[in-house]
């Protein structure tokens, strides 16, 4: 899976705002912290959203990709802190900005 491709499934996945979160990778309907994978999750921060999205561990190279695309559209602030410091409205613009960028590579 391309990259700008990741971004896009993620960013749908927190598109709404019911359906993103801060301080956490994911939360249940009730608000609690759950796993990112949870049939549970109902909303996910930046971060647990480009898990869910890639579908692989952290440590592989589309996750980590994305990742640094969103760091960078956050003009260098970690995307995980951003998520977490601004509104969703301004995480949704980094991740518009990332997606742009991963499509003009090729990625």
């Amino acid at each position: 899976m391309k990259t700008s491709e990741i971004l896009i499934k993620a960013r749908d996945l927190i598109a709404d705002p019911a359906r993103w979160t801060q301080h956490a990778n994911a939360r249940d309907e009730e608000g609690i912290s759950t796993n990112t994978f949870s049939e549970q999750a109902t909303c996910w921060c930046s971060d647990g959203a480009l898990v869910k999205a890639s579908n692989q561990p952290e440590n592989h190279s589309e996750y980590q990709r994305a990742g640094d695309l969103l760091t960078e559209a956050a003009r260098g602030q970690s995307y995980v802190e951003f998520n977490d410091t601004h509104t969703h409205a301004e995480v949704i613009a980094v991740f518009d900005t990332a997606i742009a960028t991963a499509q003009a590579r090729g990625d």
